[in-house]
C-alpha cells in the first residue's frame, strides 16, 4: 500500500500568509476563507481577494510581518494646524473729491485726443477707461529723451 502524503495544514482564518510569485516579490494576504481545496486571501489593508493552494503558502518572514503591520495600522487623525495669526488690515481711505480731469501737454495732438476720451469716459462713468487715458497722457513722451544714442559717425 503506497504511503499517502500527510494533509497540508490549513492556516487559521484571519492569519497572514505569504505566497511566492514568479516575479520574486511575495504576495501577502490575510486568510478570509477556505473552500476545501483553495484558500482565499486578501491583501493587507484591503483589496481584491485571490485564491491560492495551501501548498504554495508559507508564514511571512519578519520583514514581511513588519510590512503587514505598516499596511494594516489605522491612520489616526492629526490635529488641525493652529490658525495663523491674522492682523486686521488697515482701513482704506478713499478721497471723496473726484479726480481732476487730465491736462494734456500744450501743443500735443495725441494728449489732446486722450484728454477728450478721458472726459467722454468720465461722463459715461467708466472710471477705469478714464484712468487708462490719464495714464496714456502721463506716459506719452513730450520732451527730448534724457538718454540718447551716441553718434555712429567714424
Amino acid at each position: 500500500m503506497p504511503a499517502s502524503d500527510p494533509p497540508t495544514p490549513v492556516p487559521d482564518l484571519g492569519t497572514y500568509m505569504a505566497e511566492d510569485t514568479t516575479e520574486g516579490t511575495p504576495r501577502l494576504g490575510r486568510v478570509t476563507a477556505w473552500d476545501g481545496s483553495l484558500i482565499h486571501l486578501q491583501p493587507p489593508g484591503g483589496g481584491a481577494v485571490w485564491t491560492a493552494a495551501p501548498t504554495g503558502l508559507r508564514r511571512p518572514s519578519e520583514r514581511e510581518r513588519a510590512l503587514i503591520r505598516i499596511l494594516t495600522r489605522p491612520v489616526t487623525a492629526m490635529e488641525p494646524p493652529p490658525a495663523p495669526q491674522s492682523w486686521p488690515e488697515p482701513p482704506v481711505v478713499l478721497s471723496v473729491e473726484p479726480v481732476p480731469p487730465a491736462v494734456p501737454a500744450p501743443g500735443c495732438a495725441p494728449c489732446a485726443l486722450a484728454a477728450e476720451w478721458e472726459r467722454h469716459h468720465r461722463h459715461q462713468e467708466d472710471h477705469s477707461a478714464a484712468a487708462d487715458c490719464r495714464v496714456e497722457i502721463r506716459n506719452h513722451p513730450h520732451a527730448t529723451p534724457k538718454l540718447t544714442l551716441p553718434d555712429a559717425r567714424p
